[in-house]
């Protein structure tokens, strides 16, 4: 089989402003970096009003601004380390660059959170606090991806979320498994062969369907892993998918109909609404996020900044989850671009860089089995 046995869709035949994915995935005049920073951005809307015990818009949705935010991380890596694996398929250097990403900067947001804010928040003594094995296994904890349970002694003992120092790391360990998962399936071959990821995005999307639904879980890691297989999906299906203006008006309604319905509906149809409006947004817009990405690659940053920063604005009083936005999100912010130009960028510079770069399969289903 060949390219030619299944040609994209002509540009001529396309709808007018529509994007074949396929293009556009080397190109870097995209959105990616504003849709992350607003991403990372609504997760701390989200939490400002669930940390003062407040239901947020989307609450009646049965899903929150935060979900959605993490939805669109997790359809957004999908894509993005596949197409990293397809351009360097080698195991050490794919664990190197994960590795890179994350821990440096979560490390560092460790040990300033234990040491740093920890000794201004506690409500104990500060030798009560020095002494406790709590304060010095926290940022090993963090850095280790183990945040499950990881408290401060005296730090944020107050609210709604006593002792939640920093909830949204919940995420991380559960992407380091979506990464493992996509790396046994590059190793094996399976990769690279379109029908069987298609089934593995299919099969993420029933187990989501029904896990959340029986947990009651407005997010978590069955649904955000079926996000990221959809993402990869994406990937297998680049010279098909086409991202147009209607298809993403459409999923709008779409999404407020089904999130007033049957429950597992809602969980299939918002996932793959957030994963293909993510990608039109992306790439089927103009970039239009310079004045706010100029700075640098913050979303990371914010992600993992906001929440300490927003349990020490709402442990100072401030009450009204607006104010709690407006007050977190300038500071955030800072920390955020400081994270990224100290932290993330250097430790960046030393990714591995493939001395062969292998180009990915023009045609996902040409190669033998590929489906």
């Amino acid at each position: 089989m060949t390219s030619s046995s299944h040609p994209p869709p002509a540009a001529a035949a396309r709808p007018r402003g529509a994007v074949l994915l396929g293009d556009r995935l080397d190109s870097r005049d995209n959105n990616f970096d504003l849709l992350r920073l607003l991403a990372a951005w609504s997760v701390l809307v989200s939490h400002s009003f669930a940390l003062l015990g407040r239901e947020e818009p989307l609450h009646q949705f049965g899903t929150t601004l935060g979900n959605v935010g993490v939805l669109i991380f997790f359809g957004v890596s999908g894509l993005l380390i596949r197409r990293s694996w397809e351009y360097d398929p080698s195991p050490r250097d794919f664990w190197i660059k994960r590795a890179l990403r994350l821990v440096p900067a979560l490390a560092t947001v460790g040990v300033v959170t234990a040491f740093v804010l920890g000794p201004l928040v506690t409500s104990r003594s500060l030798g009560a606090y020095y002494s406790s094995w709590e304060t010095w296994i926290y940022p090993v904890r963090i850095t280790l991806l183990f945040p499950f349970g990881a408290e401060l002694p005296g730090v944020f003992d107050h609210g709604y979320y006593p002792g939640a120092v920093n909830g949204p790391l919940w995420s991380l360990p559960i992407e380091v498994f979506a990464y493992f998962l996509l790396f046994l399936l590059g190793v094996s071959g399976l990769l690279a062969r379109r029908a069987v990821i298609t089934v593995v995005a299919a099969m993420g999307l029933a187990w989501a369907a029904v896990w959340v639904p029986l947990t009651s879980d407005a997010v978590g890691a069955t649904y955000v892993i079926a996000a990221f297989a959809v993402g990869a999906a994406a990937y297998s299906w680049r010279d098909r998918l086409l991202l147009t203006w209607p298809v993403a008006l459409a999923l709008l309604p779409l999404c407020v109909a089904t999130g007033l319905g049957p429950e597992p509906l809602r969980v299939v149809t918002w996932t793959l609404a957030s994963v293909y409006l993510c990608f039109w947004f992306a790439y089927a817009l103009p970039p239009i996020g310079r004045p706010l990405t100029r700075f640098g690659d913050a979303s990371y940053g914010v992600y993992i900044w906001a929440f300490p920063v927003q349990q020490t604005v709402v442990g100072a009083g401030i009450d009204d989850p607006w104010a709690v936005i407006a007050i977190a999100t300038p500071i955030v912010w800072l920390l955020a671009i400081a994270s990224w130009r100290l932290i993330e960028r250097p430790a960046l510079r030393h990714k591995p860089r493939p001395s062969a770069p292998t180009d990915p399969d023009p045609v996902p289903g040409a190669r033998p089995g590929g489906g």
